[in-house]
C-alpha cells in the first residue's frame, strides 16, 4: 500500500454504540474509508459515532477487509455548539439542497429542517430525505464534529414556524425591516430562509406574525443556499458563540471514558 499524504486525519464513523478505550474492530464498511486513505499500522486515526463522541485511536492492522483499531482517549460533544441551531430552509429542487445540508453541517446545524412553500416545486420531496441524512453523516466526519444533525421531513411553513425553537430569526433582503435581535444562548435559534425566489409577501407576514425577526443579509441578491449559511453565520455570531475564548467547548479537555 503506497503512503498516504502526510497531515491528514482519517474519520471512520462505526455509529450506533459508545465508544470505549480498547481495542475496537470497525466493520469492513466503516473501514473502508481508512483502506481508501491508505492508513498504516501505527497510524493515528480518529472514531466517530455520531452521537457525541470522538476518540483518537491508533491503526493496529487489517482483518479481511475490517480494520483494528486501539481506542485510547474518548472527547465528548467536540464541535458542537452550545445549544440546538435549527436551520429551516425551503426545499430547493435541485442538488443545491444537497449542497446545503452538507455546508449547515460543517457550520454547526443540529437539525435540517426541509421546508414547504409557496415557490417550492410541487412534488414528493420524502424520498430525498435518506440521501440528505447520509450526506450529513459525511460531513461530520470531513469537519470533525461529533453529532451528526437530524434531517427532518418536510413540512408545511406554518408548521415550521409553530415548532420553532429558541430565537426566531429569518433571512431578510428588506434592511429596514430588520430589528436587531440578540439571541438566548442558552435557547438557540431557528433560522428560517426561504426557496428559490424567497417567500412571498403573505408567507413574510406570516412569519412576521409567528415572532421570526429578519436578518439583513446585504445588498446583493442571494442564492437561497447562499443565503442560508450566510444566516447561520450570522445567527451564532448573534448569539455569541464564535468568539473562542468564550465557546463552552474551546476550555473542555479531551477525556478519557465511555463516548
Amino acid at each position: 500500500m503506497p503512503p498516504r499524504t502526510a497531515g491528514r486525519v482519517t474519520r471512520l464513523i462505526v455509529s450506533g454504540g459508545p465508544l470505549r478505550p480498547g481495542v475496537l474492530v470497525v466493520p469492513k464498511d466503516a473501514a473502508r474509508h481508512a483502506w481508501v486513505a491508505r492508513v498504516r499500522p501505527g497510524e493515528r486515526l480518529e472514531v466517530l459515532n455520531l452521537q457525541g463522541a470522538v476518540a483518537s485511536a491508533v491503526l493496529v492492522g487489517w482483518q479481511q477487509g475490517a480494520c483494528v483499531v486501539e481506542i485510547g482517549e474518548v472527547e465528548r460533544e467536540r464541535g458542537e455548539p452550545p445549544g440546538p441551531l435549527v436551520l429551516a430552509l425551503g426545499v430547493l429542487h435541485t442538488e443545491a439542497f444537497s449542497w446545503a445540508v452538507e455546508k449547515a453541517t460543517e457550520l454547526g446545524a443540529t437539525a435540517i429542517q426541509p421546508v414547504l412553500c409557496a415557490r417550492v416545486q410541487r412534488r414528493d420531496h420524502r424520498a430525498r430525505g435518506a440521501r440528505w441524512q447520509r450526506i450529513a453523516a459525511a460531513a461530520v466526519a470531513q469537519c470533525g464534529r461529533s453529532r451528526c444533525p437530524e434531517v427532518l421531513q418536510p413540512r408545511p411553513l406554518a408548521e415550521v414556524c409553530s415548532a420553532a425553537v429558541g430565537t426566531r430569526w429569518f433571512a431578510d433582503f428588506e434592511p429596514e425591516g430588520e430589528r436587531v435581535v440578540q439571541g438566548d444562548t442558552a435557547a438557540g435559534a431557528t433560522v428560517l430562509v426561504g426557496p428559490e425566489g424567497g417567500f412571498t409577501a403573505d408567507e413574510v407576514q406570516r412569519v412576521r406574525a409567528a415572532g421570526f425577526s429578519g436578518l439583513w443579509l446585504g445588498p446583493r441578491t442571494l442564492r437561497a443556499e447562499t443565503a442560508a449559511l450566510a444566516a447561520l453565520v450570522l445567527a451564532q455570531q448573534r448569539l455569541g458563540w464564535l468568539g473562542a475564548a468564550d465557546h463552552p467547548s474551546a476550555a473542555r479537555p479531551r477525556k478519557a471514558g465511555v463516548g
